[in-house]
C-alpha cells in the first residue's frame, strides 16, 4: 500500500495500526523519507535525506512520545495542536511540495486537542499529510478513522521474526510473540537475571520470597542497578516475567495450578489503578508459595 502511495497522490492522512515491535515507525519514517527523497528511494545521501537523518528537515514534523495537548489560545507551547495549526500548518511547506506530521502516539492526543485536529483532517491543506500510528483503532476518535486510510500492520511471521532476532536462543523468540518489542530487554543482563532468579524460585521458598522482593523493588532500585535503560516501563517488564514464568513451569505436575495464579496476575497488571503493583505481586507469590511448596506437606499431614 505504501509502494503504491509513493507512486501516486498520497492519503491526506494514514493511520498505522498495529501491535507494538512490529514495524509501524519504522515503516511510517521510510515512507516519508523516500517522499522527500531527491532520487525517490530514500537514499540516505541526498540534501533532503540527510536533514532527515540529522532530525533537521523543516516540513517533517515529528511529535515526542508524549501527550498532546490542545495548547494555549493565545501563546501555544511548542508541539501542540493549537502550535501546529497556527504557525506550521496554516503556511507552505519549506523546501518541498508537502509537509508531513508524524504522531507516533496518536492515542496520546487528548480529548480537546484531538476534537481541534479533527476540524483540520476533515479539510486537510492540500499540502500537509498526516501520520497517526495506534496499536488498535478504538484509541482515537471514530471519525478521525473516517477521515483516513488504515495501513494495517500484523504480528511478524515466525521466519521473519528469526531471520531479524537469530542471536536469540528458541526460548526467547517464543516470549516475543512475533512482536520486536521485547527483544532488546531480551538481549540485556537484566532479563538474564530474572530468569536464573526465577528458576530458583521455582525449587526453593525462601528463594522464591527473594524473587518476590527483587520484583518489588525493582521499580525504584534493583532493574535500575542493572543498568537497564529503561526501553520498557516497569509494567511492561512484570508482564514479560509472566511469560518467562509460563514457560518455566511447563511439564511440572502443578503446571495447571501455576498457570491459573499467573494469568490472574497478568491479567489484572494493566488495571490502572495506583499502588496495586506490589499487591498483586504478594497476592501471586503466596499462591505460588503454596501450590509449589506447602499444598503436598498439608495434604501429607
Amino acid at each position: 500500500m505504501l509502494e503504491q502511495y509513493l507512486q501516486r497522490h498520497p492519503p491526506p492522512v494514514m493511520i498505522f495500526s498495529g501491535p507494538e515491535g512490529v514495524g509501524r515507525w519504522s515503516a511510517a519514517e521510510a515512507y516519508i523519507q523516500q517522499s522527500f527523497c531527491e532520487t525517490g528511494n530514500g537514499c540516505g545521501v541526498c540534501a533532503a535525506c540527510r536533514k532527515i537523518n540529522r532530525g533537521e528537515h523543516a516540513d517533517l514534523i515529528r511529535f515526542p512520545e508524549d501527550r498532546v495537548l490542545i495548547g494555549e489560545s493565545d501563546d501555544p507551547e511548542p508541539f501542540t495542536i493549537r502550535w501546529l495549526l497556527r504557525t506550521r500548518v496554516c503556511y507552505t511547506p519549506f523546501d518541498g511540495k508537502l509537509r508531513f506530521v508524524l504522531f507516533p502516539r496518536a492515542d496520546l492526543i487528548q480529548h480537546e486537542a484531538e476534537t481541534a485536529l479533527l476540524k483540520t483532517l476533515e479539510e486537510p491543506p492540500e499540502h500537509t499529510r498526516f501520520l497517526l500510528l495506534v496499536r488498535n483503532l478504538s484509541e482515537i476518535k471514530p471519525t478521525i478513522v473516517s477521515r483516513g486510510v488504515v495501513i494495517p500492520f500484523q504480528l511478524l511471521p515466525a521466519p521473519v521474526l528469526e531471520g531479524l532476532t537469530g542471536d536469540l536462543g528458541a526460548a526467547d523468540r517464543e516470549l516475543l510473540g512475533g512482536s520486536l518489542a521485547l527483544a532488546g530487554f531480551l538481549r540485556s543482563a537484566l532479563a538474564v537475571r530474572m530468569r536464573d532468579l526465577l528458576r530458583q524460585g521455582l525449587q526453593h521458598p525462601k528463594a522464591l520470597g527473594d524473587l518476590e522482593r527483587w520484583l518489588a523493588q525493582g521499580e525504584r532500585k534493583n532493574f535500575a542497578d542493572q543498568g537497564y535503560d529503561e526501553e520498557l516501563t516497569y509494567l511492561e517488564l512484570l508482564d514479560a516475567f509472566t511469560g518467562m514464568m509460563l514457560q518455566e513451569i511447563q511439564g511440572r505436575p502443578e503446571r495447571a495450578a501455576l498457570a491459573r495464579a499467573v494469568l490472574e496476575f497478568k491479567g489484572d497488571l494493566h488495571r490502572e489503578l495506583s499502588g496495586l503493583h506490589p499487591y498483586l505481586l504478594g497476592r501471586m507469590f503466596q499462591r505460588l508459595d503454596w501450590i509449589l511448596f506447602r499444598k503436598s506437606k498439608a495434604a501429607s499431614r
